[in-house]
Order: C-alpha cells, then structure tokens, then sequence
C-alpha cells in the first residue's frame, strides 16, 4: 500500500507556469483542424472522432516516431477491424450470443487479437487493435444486417484512421522541410 501511495505522489501533477506551446502541439491541433474539414467535407461525425484520434496519438515528437507510430496504429485497426468483423460472423451462428454468450466469445476474440498482433511483432498494435475489435463486435453484432454493418464499419474505421495518420505524419515533416528550405535559402 506504501509503494501505491508513494506513486501517486510521485505523479501528481504540478503547476509549470514557465510552459511555453511547443511546436508539436501546434502541429497537433493544426492536423486535427483539417481533420476536422476533412471529416466536414467527406466523411460525416464518425469521421471527425476516428481521424481526430488517429493524428492525436500518431503525432510524435520526431518523424520517424509518427512514421512508426502510424504504421502501428494502421496495422492495429486492420487486424482489430478483421477480427471484429470475425466476431460479428461468429455471433450469427452462436444461440444465446446477444443474450450473454458475448462474454465468453469477445474475450477468447481479444486474446486472439493480442497473440496475433505479438506474433507478428506489433505490440504498439495491441491497444488500438482491441479497442478497434471490441468497438465492432459490440456495436454491430445486435443489428438486423450485421455483417453489412460490420464489414462498412471496419472500412470506414480503416479509412478514418488512415487519413488522421497521414494527416499526422505530412504536418510533422512538412514543418521541418519548410524549416531546412529556409535556412537554405538563407545561406545561400
């Protein structure tokens, strides 16, 4: 009880009255703008949600890292959106699955989801790959059409989710490449 005491204290919040907005933050609230416009434009509120998040956990401090960071998150919602996609298949053909046997299968579905995203040596996948999987397999499995639904969910969710990363990734490089194009142009 003393160690959990003694990190709570330690990661209690204090007051930084010297921060300053970093670049990474503005480039962060600029790609969730356009985002934003894009999900206005094409896409609809759903968008706006999934490609919000998508450049919201992308963006890093580095571009290698949303490089990375990104190609996790995009291989962690196709492999989430498959199996979640699996699940509602599943659930068509389980008696008694809307009734309380989801408990059991979602689950033995989630483990699957993890030992598949480890065996393919993609653990920064795991989360978003859950949350994509559980996300479907909850949401769409009690509708009428669910395997309409799921397999339009999972697209769009892919498609969401690659557009934020993009997003994420061309306003962490464009930044640095304006940067260098500059100081260039300065020396010459």
């Amino acid at each position: 009880m003393k160690k959990i005491l003694e990190a709570v204290k330690a990661s209690t919040p204090t007051v930084d009255t010297h921060y300053r907005i970093g670049m990474r933050v503005v480039k962060t609230a600029a790609a969730v703008g356009i985002c934003l416009l894009f999900a206005l434009l094409f896409g609809g509120i759903e968008s706006i949600l999934i490609t919000a998040v998508a450049v919201i956990v992308t963006i890093r401090a580095t571009q290698e890292e949303t490089v990375k960071s990104g190609i996790f998150r995009i291989f962690g919602t196709i492999i989430g959106a498959a199996l979640g996609c699996l699940t509602v298949l599943i659930s068509l053909f389980l008696p008694y699955y809307s009734e309380g046997l989801f408990v059991i299968v979602i689950p033995i579905m989630l483990l699957l989801n993890l030992y598949i995203c480890n065996v393919l040596n993609l653990q920064d996948s795991c989360s978003i790959s859950c949350v994509v999987n559980i996300l479907i397999a909850t949401q769409i499995a009690p509708l009428i059409n669910p395997m309409d639904e799921a397999l339009t969910f999972a697209l769009m969710r892919v498609r969401d989710t690659f557009v934020g990363v993009t997003v994420a990734t061309i306003m962490n490089i464009v930044p640095y490449e304006i940067s260098d194009f500059l100081k260039k142009r300065k020396q010459s």
